[in-house]
């Protein structure tokens, strides 16, 4: 009951819905929804360029390509190396 009580305080401090939209945008979005700072027309425009702006940024770097650096490499275990080419497949093995 106490976290109700904060943050209905929260959403009626304008400055804090504001800090929370930018920093912390799930919550800002949930104060905004509850307080009565914006009109509803405003809100629904916050609400939709965060989403689009969560989208775009979850997107960011899961492209499927694979860097060849990445897995091209050189490893030692069990008192044997292992070369890898670009595609993490074992080419080599060197036993001593």
């Amino acid at each position: 009951m106490q976290i109700k009580k904060t943050l209905s305080k929260w959403s009626k401090n304008r400055t804090i819905v504001i800090v929370t939209l930018i920093f912390v945008y799930p919550l800002g979005v949930y104060l905004m929804w509850k307080g009565e700072h914006f009109n509803k027309d405003l809100r629904w425009m916050i609400t939709l360029i965060l989403l689009i702006w969560t989208l775009v940024l979850g997107n960011n770097g899961t492209d499927s390509e694979v860097d060849s650096s990445d897995c091209s490499a050189t490893f030692y275990a069990d008192g044997c190396t292992y070369y890898r080419d670009s595609s993490c497949q074992v080419i080599s093995r060197s036993c001593d």
